[in-house]
């Protein structure tokens, strides 16, 4: 795995754990990594889990329109199906540009419903 220091471009093989340049000793959360593979990997594994919340909102909206119920809470879960739509189409869009991929950065890999900066 080949990581590039946002500061000055150095390029190393592992990423350091202190996370702070060897040439220029800039600490940053930054670090763009090139690995296709785990990225590829994590994308896929984004797709499966924005399947899951959609059916499960979709299970929710059907349930709650046939049993009429007046839980706000139930109706409000049901619009969970909106980003995980929109992530699921990014994942997407993002998986069949190999060509056009130049590395992410470690908070591309977060989920939507956890960092809501994941897509």
């Amino acid at each position: 795995m080949k990581v590039r220091c946002p500061g000055c471009g150095h390029i190393a093989n592992k990423l350091p754990p202190s996370l702070r340049c060897p040439d220029c000793d800039n600490f940053s959360h930054d670090w763009l990594i090139y690995d296709w593979e785990s990225f590829a990997l994590m994308k896929r594994r984004h797709i499966r889990y924005n399947f899951l919340i959609i059916g499960l909102s979709l299970l929710n909206l059907l349930v709650a329109i046939s049993s009429k119920s007046p839980a706000m809470f139930q109706w409000l879960f049901s619009l969970l199906f909106i980003p995980a739509i929109i992530s699921l189409f990014c994942c997407r869009r993002q998986l069949e540009s190999e060509s056009e991929y130049e590395g992410h950065k470690g908070r591309a890999l977060i989920h939507w419903f956890i960092g809501f900066r994941g897509f």
